[in-house]
């Protein structure tokens, strides 16, 4: 029969793999953003590839704190960006070569994602199976309890739930009556009341 320390120890467990979740969770909306961003930057990209093949192209780019800068490209040629090419090393690249780049980091964090839900639905599962095991063990515990006090006696079986209930109150008395702090406002309650 399972004991109350192998029953705890499964409800850490669960703890733990839902905070693992949570964090997978956290990671995957953060890689969700770039991949929109990433969207975002090859649409402006072929946009201005297209546009530019007419013989000019116009764009307002956004350099934050709702500030646009208007971009005007003459001529048919394609136009230079600076892009990012690893480790804080920028180059000037064509935009057609800009597009080939972030559409292979695109790709790179596409499969990133990919490995994140599957992590996800491991723990997922694997929260699920614990909590299962968990409530299994919880009801063979209580049915073991149950049985156990069916088999004493009458005043043994008193004595079991006066020992039970005398253990629940230990903690309330424990806590001592003291005298509740004013906070800063008088007698309104704190965050730490």
């Amino acid at each position: 029969m399972a004991t109350r320390e192998e029953l705890q120890n499964l409800a850490r467990i669960v703890e733990v793999t839902k905070a693992s979740f949570d964090e997978v969770e956290k990671q995957l909306a953060k890689v969700e953003e770039v991949l929109v961003e990433h969207d975002i930057t090859l649409a402006t990209l072929n946009e201005l590839i297209t546009v530019a093949a007419k013989g000019s192209a116009s764009a307002f780019l956004s350099i934050g704190s709702g500030v646009t800068i208007p971009y005007k490209h003459q001529g048919t040629q394609e136009g230079l960006v600076m892009i990012d090419l690893g480790s804080g090393i920028f180059g000037e690249k064509p935009w057609s070569e800009a597009v080939k780049i972030t559409q292979k980091r695109k790709e790179d964090i596409s499969v990133l994602r990919d490995q994140l839900q599957t992590q996800a639905q491991a723990l997922e599962t694997k929260i699920g199976e614990s909590a299962e095991q968990f409530n299994q063990m919880a009801m063979a515990i209580k049915s073991e309890s149950n049985q156990n006090k069916l088999s004493l006696s009458p005043s043994q079986a008193q004595e079991e739930v006066a020992i039970e209930s005398e253990q629940q109150t230990q903690p309330a008395k424990a806590r001592r009556p003291g005298k509740r702090r004013s906070g800063m406002f008088g007698n309104e309650l704190t965050l730490d009341d």
